[in-house]
């Protein structure tokens, strides 16, 4: 499988930024109180689980038109589409209006949004259709006419579809929706998904948690000769993770996810669980040796002992890979001989050969440390490519090949090194990140079904995931030491087996920023990547601009000028409740709270 590297572009990294100055301009704030409280629904009593928790709390209720980023949506508690237009000529909202009803159908529940629901979600995917998931079982396509135009035009209802009528279950919200125009027809791929609770015995067996993240892939496609649009499911797909990123790439023949866990399809996961039922019910054998937060790898010996193999375990951390042998009670250091180089690695043990080949990617030779202790070879190497994860030891003909050929194009301008940081400065908490999970981004192709491409992000989830272009997949961010770099998918559709990921911007001092601020809610920034936004869930709005007009001019003793940002604080009254949505343009931040929707001019 191609592993594919996150590269960033040196020339969007500012090496003398020193931080933000808090400012105390004033921001002006034009608040509206709502005439409809926006519509949400209370999760069930026995569903408070960490996968419930980011999905309900961090969801945005507030939707911004890609195509009109200063135009926003919510859906208020009587099911209606609400719009609020900013004109930002004249620096004015216009107002409040509803842009359409919904219709409520009987779900066995005499029409009412019972605990357990999900909230509504709302996906633009043209400038004349938009998606709505009602949060029950139904997926709403409309056309929406001309959004551009001063005046508003009637919204009309185009289709409507369950999102997965064989299963049974209550309760979706949508993630990503796409309008692709495919040998002169049009589609629309839908990704829907819910949190789903597995059997006990099920998911004790397998040794994973009882709740788990469902994504169904559903399709609509316009029938020529019926004239009508007819909805069929693709695939679905599971996570025992969060869900961090799920977006179509071009043509939606790929579904691009992010998760802390392993994503795989149902079939997948039945059999693993059928395989872990059964093989609790068998007979007790002896367990092999189990690597210690690691990977277990089999490996086949040479062609003098191909009769036989060896099992060899190995871990790793940002900076390390550590590999352990298994050897004989009688083994001692004069035993061993090591040979390695910067890309090879050699560990024979008398006249045997424990491990040879070519390693999966550099390390430093002058780093590498051994020992023979407790029956066991314990092997550290130094990786030259710090927070870079290893899938696996050694490289391999299938899956490195292309990998390679990632690192060829790169071109010999990504050698270099980024500036390197200050090793005094103390390591804080929120430099860890999260030990325990390995974040990743998986794309998973439908003609092959299967995962073709792999991101390893590390310990650190995405930061955040917001619509930069219209039309165009979300972008990413991730942590790239202590800034916030943005990414966005690359597909070529003459070379459909090829994908990667393109450094678009670069946000100063976001990813320590945020890790700093623990009751943050929603983080976002505007397209031209000027100023980002923080919001936490009851009180503060934290503004960064990414550069300070007055610090101007500032610089080191005997040093190039250095820059400054600003940071703004805006507090929100109690009054106006928990923030629900937030959205940034190029020049105001509209915040949706419970009471009230603000614009805040920049």
């Amino acid at each position: 499988m191609p592993v594919v590297d996150l590269r960033v572009d040196r020339n969007l990294v500012c090496n003398n930024f020193k931080g933000y100055k808090l400012s105390f301009d004033p921001v002006p704030i034009l608040r509206e109180d709502l005439l409809g409280l926006p519509s949400t629904v209370n999760l069930l009593r026995n569903d408070f689980s960490h996968l419930h928790f980011e999905l309900f709390a961090r969801q945005n209720l507030l939707c911004a038109d890609p195509w009109i980023p200063h135009n926003t949506y919510f859906m208020n508690s009587d099911h209606q589409v609400m719009q609020c237009i900013y004109d930002p000529q004249i620096g004015r909202s216009l107002g409040l209006r509803v842009a359409y009803n919904i219709e409520n159908y009987d779900h066995g529940d005499g029409y009412e949004v019972q605990p357990g629901d999900y909230n509504y979600s709302m996906c633009f995917i043209s400038e004349r259709f938009c998606v709505i998931c009602d949060g029950i079982t139904t997926l709403h396509l409309l056309d929406t006419g001309d959004r551009s135009r001063p005046v508003a035009e009637e919204w009309k209802l185009v289709t409507r579809a369950p999102v997965d009528r064989e299963s049974g279950k209550r309760g979706y919200i949508m993630y990503n929706a796409r309008l692709d125009v495919v040998q002169e027809r049009k589609q629309i791929s839908v990704a829907a998904g819910r949190i789903s609770r597995r059997e006990e015995g099920a998911a004790q067996a397998a040794q994973v948690g009882m709740h788990y993240t469902e994504i169904v892939w559903g399709h609509w496609i316009f029938n020529i000769f019926s004239n009508e649009w007819e909805y069929t499911i693709r695939e679905r797909l599971e996570t025992a993770g969060t869900l961090q990123y799920c977006a179509f790439e071009p043509r939606a023949e790929s579904l691009i996810i992010g998760s802390n866990r392993k994503v795989e399809t149902r079939r997948q996961r039945e059999a693993a669980e059928a395989a872990a039922v059964a093989a609790a019910a068998a007979p007790p054998t002896a367990p092999p040796e189990e690597a210690q937060n690691g990977h277990e790898v089999t490996v086949s010996q040479d062609a003098e002992d191909a009769g036989r193999e060896e099992t060899y375990s190995w871990v790793q951390t940002n900076n390390d890979v550590i590999i352990h042998f298994p050897l004989p009670e009688s083994a001692t250091r004069e035993d061993i001989t090591v040979r390695l180089t910067s890309t090879t690695l050699e560990v024979i043990y008398l006249e045997q050969v424990l491990l040879a080949g070519a390693l999966y990617r550099p390390v430093h030779t002058e780093s590498m440390v051994w020992l023979v202790e407790g029956s066991a070879l314990h092997l550290t190497l130094a990786k030259h490519t710090q927070h870079l994860r290893w899938p696996h030891v050694l490289q391999r003909e299938d899956a490195d090949a292309d990998a390679n050929a990632v690192d060829e194009r790169a071109g010999p301008s990504n050698a270099a090194a980024l500036p390197i940081p200050n090793l005094e400065d103390p390591i804080e908490e929120c430099d860890l990140g999260t030990l325990d999970d390995e974040n990743q981004i998986v794309r998973f192709n439908l003609p092959k079904n299967e995962i073709t491409h792999t991101i390893f992000l590390g310990s650190h989830p995405l930061l955040f995931v917001t619509d930069l272009r219209p039309g165009f997949p979300p972008a990413f961010a991730t942590r790239e030491g202590v800034d916030a770099s943005l990414w966005l998918q690359v597909y070529q559709p003459s070379r459909p087996d090829e994908w990667d990921v393109r450094h678009v911007g670069q946000i100063h001092a976001l990813g320590y920023v945020q890790a700093s601020k623990l009751n943050r809610k929603f983080t976002a920034c505007c397209a031209e990547f000027k100023y980002s936004v923080i919001c936490e869930t009851r009180r503060n709005v934290l503004i960064y601009h990414s550069r300070h007009e007055s610090a101007e001019g500032l610089r080191k003793r005997n040093g190039r000028p250095v820059v400054i940002g600003k940071q703004s604080v805006i507090n929100i009254e109690f009054e106006h409740g928990e923030i629900m949505g937030v959205a940034a343009a190029s020049n105001v931040i509209t915040i949706l709270t419970e009471y009230a929707l603000m614009h805040l001019q920049l």
